[in-house]
């Protein structure tokens, strides 16, 4: 839909509401349009914008979205598609009251290290945040001992370099597209997600963000974006005694890259459900891989498989492994890192998995219940 017809529509809304306060605000809006015409058409203005954050002041709102994601990823192909943040609004200090405010979600609008700062200082209530696809973030902070916050999101902001996070309530971050971030009285961090490889978190970093909150992870999620075996091996992976489940991203796998399975794994002896999200494959087959037993895996979870030979021999690894293993599940779809995703029909889908089933069914023992979902 074009920006000045969904415009008109939610302002009409907006004006036909008399409620004197919301529970909830939220505006989704696909920004990357629904043809070839000019993006300009469909990319929001900052006046715009300043009035629905206006009302959801006004309206003294405790959750807040403004969520402008394309509806399939065209952030691949359009990488700037952003719309601008109202920067000045945040400083009329007599008409800006967000303290009710609990939860807060931004994606694809451009808020910068300052406009976080005032959130985080001006909302003494704020629990959740999560900023999406922002060119205008650089160094994020998030310290303070009375922040009441238990998740944060900070995902592809290409030209964020630092996060710096010391929160005593945090429960659950998740950052991705960074260079370095540093962990600082976070005694309730349970679950924890990271980006690994090249452009990203080195991996002596990595280890050094993960050794603040080692003892306390219930749950980590690795997002492997390229080789990142050398820079591993310059540390040592702290051993994590209370995760429960390990999830490990490969945007595209290869013959180095597959070693850190093992790897991973024994530094996790207690884990109970290990997933692999596998979006493509730089190689056809396993050649060597470190065999690695694991008695505690009950559970492993495939997204991506493809029935290529990589695929049934990474389930053969699983199969040979873990040998306490009760349920393996397989997702034949594609896996893809981003939240839009292309469409795919239901016909290709039910194909997938019948030949999901026909390549496995037979080489699944009896102890190991297959789920294809």
């Amino acid at each position: 839909m074009e920006r000045g017809k969904f415009v008109n529509r939610v302002n009409f809304v907006l004006q036909s509401h008399e409620a004197v306060t919301l529970n909830k605000f939220i505006i989704r809006y696909d920004i990357s349009g629904s043809d070839t015409r000019g993006y300009n058409e469909y990319t929001l203005r900052v006046d715009e914008v300043t009035q629905w954050l206006e009302y959801a002041s006004a309206k003294k709102v405790p959750i807040l979205e403004l969520n402008f994601s394309p509806k399939y990823d065209e952030s691949l192909s359009y990488p700037g598609l952003t719309c601008a943040f109202p920067h000045k609004f945040l400083t009329r200090s007599t008409s800006v009251d967000f303290k009710p405010l609990k939860a807060l979600t931004l994606k694809f609008i451009d808020v910068n290290d300052e406009a976080i700062e005032f959130f985080l200082l001006n909302c003494p209530l704020l629990e959740e945040l999560i900023v999406h696809e922002s060119k205008e973030l650089s160094n994020v902070e998030v310290c303070g001992s009375s922040l009441v916050l238990k998740r944060l999101e900070i995902c592809y902001c290409r030209n964020l370099k630092l996060v710096r996070v010391s929160a005593p309530n945090l429960v659950s971050l998740t950052v991705q597209e960074l260079e370095e971030l540093i962990l600082e009285n976070v005694p309730m961090l349970v679950e924890l997600s990271l980006p690994w490889g090249f452009g990203e978190i080195s991996g002596e970093k990595l280890c050094d963000a993960i050794s603040c909150c080692n003892l306390q992870l219930e749950v980590l999620t690795l997002k492997v974006l390229q080789n990142p075996k050398k820079g591993i091996e310059l540390c040592e992976f702290p051993e994590m005694p209370r995760l429960k489940k390990l999830v490990v991203g490969y945007r595209a796998m290869n013959e180095e890259s597959v070693d850190l399975l093992p790897y991973l794994i024994s530094a996790a002896p207690y884990i109970h459900e290990f997933v692999l999200n596998l979006h493509s494959s730089c190689i056809s087959t396993l050649k060597s891989i470190t065999r690695f037993p694991h008695k505690q895996i009950k559970v492993v979870k495939f997204h991506g498989y493809s029935g290529h030979k990589i695929r049934i021999d990474l389930v053969s690894y699983f199969l040979e492994n873990f040998v306490n293993l009760e349920k393996l599940i397989i997702d034949p779809r594609t896996f893809f890192f981003r939240e839009q995703i292309p469409r795919i029909s239901s016909v290709s889908i039910q194909t997938a998995r019948s030949r999901a089933n026909e390549e496995l069914a037979a080489e699944i023992p009896d102890r190991v219940e297959l789920v294809i979902i």
